[in-house]
């Protein structure tokens, strides 16, 4: 079993709307096949509509999911809730939306997380450090020895995944369906911590609870 800490926009929000739409099962995108549809968004519905905060993590032997929610509900009371407008982009090669300029609070949201779950975050053995460390560089390899995740402090990059990677016609009749509607969006507010479960390998990852950002301070 493993956690992970996403923003998961509201339901109701305008970037909750698009998310479920764009991931739907009907989603009509000319130019791309069905069958090739599917592969593209394949892991975007597997991890859900989100931006990691904190990447999927198994907890230490003995730590419940009671621990996981003191520790995020902890952090939570001492955070503001803030905006922001995101754009459409491109991140490692996909599609992804992506802060108008990246900013101090969801650096320091993540790396607050980062530190607040570490006790309670098991290691990686040695078979998990080599599955995950193909095609890094010296320090996000420090990283991932660390942290058990590379793209952390320095290199974490708020996101959302749109798509795995993709051909250039394939991305351009993407963009074509998603630009109108990433231009119409209103700022995002990141309101809450949503603690995320994948129950066994390979599953799809359930919601299982968001927990408010309450701070009146900075985060």
């Amino acid at each position: 079993m493993r956690y992970a800490i996403y923003y998961c926009p509201g339901i109701n929000t305008a970037l909750g709307r698009l998310g479920r739409e764009w991931l739907s099962e009907a989603l009509s995108l000319p130019g791309i096949c069905s069958e090739r549809r599917q592969a593209l968004l394949a892991d975007a519905r597997r991890y859900g509509w989100h931006a990691t905060i904190h990447a999927p993590f198994a907890p230490i032997s003995g730590a419940s999911y009671g621990d996981v929610r003191s520790a995020v509900t902890a952090l939570a009371e001492n955070v503001a809730p803030f905006e922001l407008t995101l754009r459409l982009d491109r991140l490692a090669g996909f599609l992804s939306l992506r802060p108008l300029v990246d900013g101090i609070p969801e650096r320091a949201l993540a790396a607050a997380c980062l530190h607040t779950l570490q006790p309670i975050r098991a290691s990686l053995s040695d078979e998990g450090l080599r599955q995950r460390s193909a095609g890094l560089d010296k320090d996000e390899l420090a990283l991932l020895q660390k942290h058990g995740y590379p793209y952390v402090l320095d290199r974490y990059r708020f996101h959302l995944t749109l798509a795995a990677p993709a051909g250039e016609l394939e991305e351009l009749a993407m963009r074509k369906w998603l630009q109108p509607r990433v231009a119409a969006l209103p700022p995002a507010r990141i309101d809450a911590l949503a603690i995320c479960r994948e129950a066994d390998p390979g599953s799809l990852f359930e919601l299982l609870e968001r927990v408010a950002l309450r701070s009146e301070r900075a985060p």
